[in-house]
């Protein structure tokens, strides 16, 4: 049985991440600060150890396969320390996650705003298919239960994109790790609340994510934001760049239908960028094998289940 350590499990991706591996068989165990007494009855009930609140560098064992880094560990942890001693291999969770479906299609969402809204139709749109998919979030999409889910069927693995520097790199960024086949860059907005200390190093970034899309992979990108569509024009040949903008809608008695080739589909519009959205998650959808007309009935139904 494979052994995996998890510091910071505090984080909500990384507690996620200790309950889908304990469910996939593996021999986990977790550490952080602040644990309260619920997370901690919650991770012993899966059969996770954790020996309570704070850092036991003591625990770390040789026959440790992997330690796995949440996004808020320091350079100077003393458990991150005594892996580096004993050479056990250590990585981000984007890294892990990578390495756990390397096997699966990767799709990856990326951008300042709009990726849980296009996740959360594309769920939508699989689940309605019952094609099963793998995910990893950052945040939490109401219409799963949990951040993350790894398994050994899927073949389709979703995830969320982190513009954040990882802390096994002190440059690399996390998107940097993820390698997508289908990537889907909705729009850039800097601010100084980032890791990017100016405008230029946020963009690299996001540059740096283009160029890890693999071989033969697909761009999907909103036109409306100039530097993305700079972005687009500058990727390598072998890459498929797909643009969207908002779906055209028509108005009818008072209610909504997104008008398609195949007729009106009856919708409720919550924000001003939903139709953008849906935009970007129908192209992907498309790329995974799901028809148009399979995917507005979808969305006209999880639409019209919204509550505004």
């Amino acid at each position: 049985m494979r052994k995996v350590h998890l510091i910071s499990v505090t984080e909500p991706l990384v507690f996620d991440l200790a309950l889908a591996l304990r469910e996939k068989g593996y021999e986990v165990s977790a550490s952080g600060l602040d644990l309260d007494e619920e997370s901690l009855k919650r991770l012993h009930g899966v059969g996770c150890t954790c020996y309570g609140d704070g850092w036991f560098p003591e625990r770390l064992t040789k026959d440790i396969q992997s330690v796995v880094l949440g996004s808020r560990v320091s350079r100077d942890n003393v458990e991150l320390s005594r892996a580096k001693e004993l050479g056990i291999l250590i990585q981000s969770v984007p890294e892990f996650i990578f390495q756990r479906t390397r096997s699966k299609t990767r799709v990856v969402v990326a951008g300042s705003r709009g990726k849980k809204s296009i996740i959360s139709m594309m769920v939508c749109a699989l689940r309605k298919q019952k094609l099963a998919f793998d995910y990893a979030l950052t945040n939490k999409v109401d219409v799963l239960p949990d951040q993350v889910r790894l398994s050994y069927e899927s073949r389709i693995a979703l995830i969320e994109g982190d513009e954040h520097i990882t802390p096994t790199s002190g440059k690399r960024c996390q998107l940097e790790s993820y390698r997508p086949h289908i990537a889907i860059l909705t729009n850039l907005s800097w601010s100084a609340e980032t890791d990017h200390a100016t405008p230029e190093s946020y963009l690299s970034t996001y540059q740096s994510f283009s160029t890890s899309i693999e071989r033969e992979g697909k761009l999907i990108y909103f036109g409306g934001d100039a530097a993305v569509s700079q972005l687009a024009q500058d990727v390598r040949d072998d890459i498929t760049a797909i643009p969207y903008d908002r779906h055209p809608v028509v108005e009818r008695d008072g209610q909504s239908f997104l008008h398609t080739r195949y007729g009106d589909y009856q919708v409720r519009i919550p924000d001003p960028y939903f139709l953008i959205n849906l935009n970007a998650a129908r192209l992907a959808c498309r790329q995974l094998g799901v028809k148009d007309a399979d995917f507005y009935q979808a969305l006209s139904e999880y639409s019209l289940s919204l509550s505004l």
